[in-house]
């Protein structure tokens, strides 16, 4: 991982955990990031312009209904404008209840309730709806509920997915008449999400190019793993697949193998050599004891073909994972998070198969991973968030350009 770079990083007051960090996809401003400890105290991360040069900025957002005491469990956003801003940002809650040894559970969710060009973060976090949950929260995330009707889609929409100690998978839908957003029955339009055998600690969901298959990958605390995919249509599912993996599952992630292939000639990319295809949709599954699993072309094979990827190191705890090329060099790399202070890197050799290739050492357990283009330039950053504070690792393009040169010399261009 020497193409990433530590460049910034700000301490919390105190932990967080693998739900609490999102990113903040802002139109006509820079992107943000929204990362909560779980003591209660919220912090919207930026760089700004200070003299020419791009520096990290980071102040504490008060959220109004989240009381003295409290703590958080999960944070997520979304943008509902493609060209403006008009966030909606979930954060779900603990707090003590009214009886000795009770507790109560809330859904808050933040939002201007109309578009702008300006991005304000503290008049969103003022405007606040509360949803009282009767289970405990786990996952907050979004995904877009697609309606079709008579051969086109008549309703695209963003919704809220909140997993529970229930076990169950529970859908928030806004109704804008309202300015309300309500619990919708989820059998009625993600009949994927039945109970499960414990509660769901991670989603992914991926869609098809024209939006009429929805694959959804969900794991649970006791190792169950669950694969579906369904007709948007005529919301049916096509098919259910399920493994388990007898320990707890820290993450899921669904990601396009899209492999690179070696051409000839002047049809070669002149960087790499290469033309990236379309391949294969695979999933990643993080155990926290065991080595991660990667499923291999699962629309086609289902969970029956995968492979074990190597571990150095069994005492510890996996908590994470991002799939990025970080290396520029067509292939994409797997970045596992884990609780001795490190991130693995993994490539894909074409003789060996899946090797990890480095280690990249920290101050503290690592809980969670973002890589994402904060700055605006098309290049992501990688954002990684510790028990103790948030890390900024940039693209080191001395080094990125040395690994293009050395690839154009073995190419002979």
């Amino acid at each position: 991982m020497d193409v990433l770079k530590e460049t910034h990083y700000f301490n919390l007051p105190s932990q967080a955990n693998i739900y609490t960090v999102t990113h903040l996809q802002a139109a006509n401003c820079p992107h943000k990031m929204l990362v909560a400890s779980l003591k209660r105290d919220i912090f919207c991360i930026e760089y700004q312009d200070s003299g020419g040069a791009l520096i990290p900025t980071t102040r504490e957002v008060s959220f109004t209904y989240i009381p003295s005491g409290a703590e958080i469990i999960s944070v997520d956003a979304f943008n509902k404008s493609a060209t403006k801003n008009e966030f909606v940002i979930g954060i779900t809650i603990i707090k003590n209840g009214n009886l000795l040894d009770s507790y109560e559970f809330y859904l808050n969710i933040y939002s201007e309730w109309e578009e702008s060009d300006e991005f304000n973060i503290d008049n969103i976090a003022q405007n606040c709806l509360n949803v009282e949950l009767t289970f405990t929260p786990y996952q907050l995330t979004h995904t877009h509920l697609i309606v079709w009707e008579d051969g086109r889609i008549a309703n695209k929409e963003i919704v809220f997915l909140l997993s529970g100690s229930d076990n169950q998978v529970h859908i928030y839908r806004e109704y804008t008449t309202d300015h309300l957003y309500k619990e919708v029955e989820n059998k009625e339009f993600f009949p994927e999400f039945v109970k499960t055998p414990s509660p769901v600690v991670w989603i992914d969901i991926h869609f098809d190019e024209d939006s009429t298959e929805r694959i959804t990958a969900v794991a649970c605390e006791c190792g169950y793993v669950r694969l579906t995919k369904v007709c948007l249509k005529t919301n049916k599912l096509i098919f259910n697949f399920s493994t388990k993996l007898n320990n707890y599952i820290s993450h899921v992630s669904m990601y396009p193998d899209e492999t690179a292939v070696p051409l000839e000639g002047a049809l070669a990319n002149l960087s790499t050599g290469k033309l990236t295809r379309k391949g294969a949709l695979n999933l990643l599954v993080v155990n926290t004891i065991l080595p991660p699993v990667l499923f291999e072309d699962v629309l086609t094979c289902g969970l029956s073909k995968y492979v074990s990827l190597p571990r150095h190191d069994y005492t510890c705890v996996l908590t994470c994972c991002q799939i990025a090329d970080v290396d520029f060099d067509g292939e994409k790399e797997i970045l596992v998070g884990n609780s001795a202070e490190e991130i693995m890197l993994y490539k894909r050799d074409p003789d060996k198969g899946w090797c990890l290739e480095e280690l990249k050492m920290f101050s503290s357990p690592i809980i969670s991973m973002k890589y994402v283009d904060l700055l605006e330039d098309g290049v992501n950053e990688l954002v990684v968030l510790s028990m103790k504070g948030v890390h900024f690792l940039q693209h080191d393009f001395l080094h990125v350009d040395k690994v293009l040169s050395d690839k154009i010399k073995e190419l002979n261009f």
